[in-house]
């Protein structure tokens, strides 16, 4: 059979060599039984009617009577605070001063503000009664329908992320997968995740996710300018995404690609000072109100300085002790995405950077899962790792509940189960930092770079070399000495096994004009 161009060739997952016997030793012509879209898409499908189904042991339908969201484990935020905040069910202003019951303080960053005044909007065009004079059943109607809007928008969210991980993956193909599009497959990955079966209406934390993935997308495609716009979105609604400055900036300090990184600061910080001076001008009070309240909280749910307080440590200062655990973590990043013998992944460097500040923040909410999902499909692709992912994070989310229903209640015994899951959780999530550190220092290891592959969403960082200053750091006095370069060559598209090693003796590169 002669081969085909990349137009002809279709997205067939690495996997598909052990159970159908197709990959690169087979071709096929476009059909949709190839195609990673409509499975993946099918699949969300699939994922959100789960979730959706899971919701509704919580579903309240008498004034009074409050289903028991702890036990059912299908607790979600978003008609508890409807009905708690008089802010919400009345139709005042989100952003209060918390002078008075009317007027609460939202401990919300401004985009996801708005995103809730959006849904409460579309809940009184659908028949919503959002007034102070609301009565009892009125205000739990309301509740009910602005519930719905927002699972409704967040299914939408969610389409996004999953679409923006598809396109990601269309530009896989390379010449060594003869035009296969293998990592357009990885999309399913989290359209098929338990952790959103889980998780995924807790809060309005998919609106942030969404936004990130699609940010990383457009970097993806080399428009760093919009990217750091989609960004500062992202970062208007929760605080995460501003952990990819540190990312996008350590990659380009090491390919001297900072023009790049200039313009994705540009686009973030136009855009979310757009969006958040509006607020801080007519009333800077509500607006810092979130950012003083994480401050000042102290050790919460999920963290292991909670942990560590319920086992009887104290800890004089837990803002100091995180701070100076983060700035080691983040020493340690810097030194090895400086001193990797390839410069790494985008998405290897986000998960580190993710594990660091995920691990020492003070508190660990179950939805902070949807956070990290994303980043751990493109840092590594691998069945195995996002198996003992969702299995360590499905176990914690279980226990959150047990603990706060009072199952593995606070001073009883099994409450040493939710300590242990706490730990089993970060350990796993260090245990993933590991493997990619692993991967960064030997990048043939890597289940993503392959031969003609260097980072699929590496945008304007890919196939670039270090920078002429790190070049010149790491050059020796024998700069004209011969070094072997080892190219480690694959059996099998989309995977890295052990295979043909070739070994190629070259002149130690020289500074590149164009770094």
């Amino acid at each position: 059979m002669s081969k085909l161009t990349s137009l002809e060739c279709l997205d067939v997952p690495g996997w598909t060599v052990r159970v159908g016997g197709t990959g690169r030793h087979m071709r096929v012509t476009r059909s949709v039984w190839y195609d990673a879209a409509p499975w993946t898409i099918v699949t969300a499908i699939f994922t959100w009617v789960v979730l959706m189904v899971r919701q509704t042991p919580c579903w309240q339908t008498v004034v009074g009577e409050v289903p028991n969201s702890y036990a059912r484990m299908c607790y979600s935020d978003i008609p508890i605070l409807f009905q708690n905040r008089a802010s919400m069910w009345s139709g005042g202003p989100l952003f209060g001063d918390g002078t008075t019951a009317f007027t609460p303080q939202l401990e919300y960053p401004t985009l996801t503000g708005g995103f809730i005044w959006v849904t409460r909007w579309l809940a009184g065009h659908f028949g919503a009664v959002i007034d102070p004079t609301a009565t009892n059943p009125e205000r739990l109607a309301a509740a009910n329908t602005f519930w719905a809007v927002n699972a409704l928008l967040l299914a939408v969210c969610f389409g996004f992320l999953i679409w923006a991980h598809l396109q990601m993956g269309r530009d896989s193909a390379s010449p060594h997968t003869d035009g296969v599009r293998v990592r357009a497959w990885d999309a399913l990955y989290i359209a098929a995740a338990p952790t959103v079966m889980l998780a995924g209406l807790i809060n309005w934390d998919l609106f942030a996710v969404a936004l990130t993935s699609l940010g990383v997308l457009l970097w993806a495609k080399s428009h760093p300018l919009a990217a750091g716009a989609v960004i500062g979105l992202a970062a208007a609604a929760k605080f995460y995404p501003l952990a990819l400055i540190a990312v996008f900036l350590l990659l380009c300090l090491r390919a001297g690609r900072l023009k790049a990184f200039g313009m994705f600061m540009t686009g973030l910080v136009v855009v979310w000072l757009a969006t958040n001076l509006p607020l801080m001008i007519t009333d800077m009070h509500a607006w810092s109100y979130f950012w003083t309240f994480n401050a000042q909280r102290g050790p919460d749910l999920g963290s292991l300085w909670y942990v560590l307080t319920l086992m009887g440590f104290k800890i004089a200062n837990v803002s100091v002790a995180e701070m100076i655990c983060l700035v080691l973590g983040g020493g340690f990043i810097i030194g090895l995405t400086l001193s990797a013998p390839k410069r790494p992944r985008v998405g290897q460097v986000a998960l580190l950077v993710m594990v660091v500040f995920l691990a020492f923040n003070k508190v660990y909410s179950p939805q902070y899962v949807l956070w990290l999902l994303p980043i751990v499909v493109l840092a590594r692709p691998v069945f195995f790792d996002l198996l003992v992912f969702t299995v360590a994070e499905s176990l914690y989310f279980m226990s959150v509940w047990g603990f706060l229903d009072g199952t593995l209640g606070i001073g009883s015994g099994p409450d040493r189960l939710y300590w242990l899951t706490v730990g089993l959780r970060v350990g796993v999530q260090i245990w993933l930092a590991a493997r990619v550190v692993r991967d960064m220092w030997q990048p043939w290891l890597d289940p993503v770079r392959g031969p003609f592959v260097d980072d699929p969403i590496g945008g304007v960082l890919n196939h670039t070399s270090d920078a002429r200053w790190l070049l010149q750091r790491t050059t020796t006095e024998d700069d004209g000495a011969a070094s072997p370069m080892v190219v480690h060559a694959p059996h099998t598209s989309g995977e890295l096994k052990p295979g043909v090693i070739v070994v190629l003796t070259t002149p130690r590169a020289r500074p590149s004009t164009d770094a």
